[in-house]
């Protein structure tokens, strides 16, 4: 009997820690940002969908997928919203976070946002930089940036520096999410936010484009993984060969959903082990990665200059320099 109490315990204790693991994953839908997360608590969030209905419904339904806790989308571009209205038309969604941006040269937002009023018990937030989200309470997640108030634009950049911007910390891990957001946008989250940006995991902003992830961006974050979610032979050029001879420079092991769909784990606490435990990398669902991150040393050609960027009339950098900004770390 004892036996087999024992067996019992070490059964329980076993599937208790696979729950209290972070789980995320980055989604290969081509040209575009889906983000997958499992947490601790057994709560599901998405954050984008990518451009194709098919690509993040396929993977949903792959994982079990019937009901998602949190959806996000970053900012109103169909790369990151399209996918996300089959998701509204196949899952129950209980919470949408959104930014007050509207692309004026598009509809899909509009619809997207349509259908998020529409789902049933589903309640919608605008976030502001600072803010904390209830989503585990074992994860922190804070707001770095985002659009909370109303505005209309057409200019691709500007939509790009209202992403909404998050960081996940879980068992010694910051996880940082930029969305599209550029270079101009990282420099004022580096004046506003004097420390709680450091993450060893980085979502490289704007698919690896040259007008993000600025080397004091990148001083400041200091990340030992990067993920890049982009397109195999995109029309844009992405990722830029700016982007990666930084992030190399910088020391980060660097993975693209070129490869496939790429994820990792975060354990769950262990007092019998020292310090913060390392990421577990995975390429594909549930394979170790065969070929490994982009590690070659590449030298830098071009730095970007983010005041290449600067806009003083930018919505998204009036709105981080206004009441939402006295609040930092």
């Amino acid at each position: 009997m004892q036996k087999i109490l024992l067996a019992i315990a070490l059964i329980v204790s076993s599937a208790t820690g696979l729950l209290a693991q972070l789980d995320v994953t980055f989604v290969n839908v081509g040209q575009g940002d889906a983000i997958f997360i499992e947490f601790p608590n057994g709560k599901r969030a998405l954050i984008d969908g990518g451009n194709s209905g098919v690509l993040i419904d396929n993977f949903l339904r792959s994982k079990g997928v019937t009901r998602l806790d949190f959806v996000a989308l970053t900012h109103p571009h169909s790369d990151h919203y399209r996918g996300l209205k089959k998701v509204f038309s196949n899952y129950q969604v209980d919470n949408y976070y959104d930014t007050r941006a509207e692309n004026i040269d598009a509809k899909g937002d509009n619809n997207l946002r349509e259908l998020a009023a529409a789902e049933p018990g589903c309640k919608t937030h605008y976030p502001k930089p600072g803010d904390i989200l209830n989503w585990d309470p074992k994860v922190t997640v804070k707001v770095f940036n985002a659009c909370w108030e109303p505005v209309q634009m057409r200019d691709n950049d500007e939509t790009n520096n209202c992403s909404l911007v998050m960081r996940l910390y879980y068992n010694g891990n910051g996880v940082l999410f930029t969305g599209d957001a550029n270079s101009e946008m990282e420099a004022d989250m580096l004046r506003h936010f004097k420390s709680g940006l450091q993450s060893n995991i980085l979502k490289v902003g704007h698919h690896g484009s040259r007008t993000s992830t600025s080397d004091a961006f990148l001083a400041r974050v200091r990340p030992d993984y990067a993920f890049i979610s982009v397109g195999q032979n995109n029309k844009y050029g992405h990722p830029h060969q700016d982007t990666l001879s930084r992030l190399i420079n910088a020391g980060a092991e660097i993975y693209l959903t070129t490869a496939g769909t790429q994820s990792f784990t975060i354990p769950a606490p262990d007092k019998n082990l020292p310090g913060p435990v390392k990421p577990i990398i995975r390429t594909e669902i549930g394979e170790m990665a065969e070929m490994g991150p982009l590690t070659r040393l590449v030298p830098v050609s071009v730095t970007w200059d983010p005041a290449e960027l600067m806009n003083s009339d930018s919505p998204a950098l009036d709105q981080l320099r206004g009441e939402a900004a006295t609040v930092s770390d």
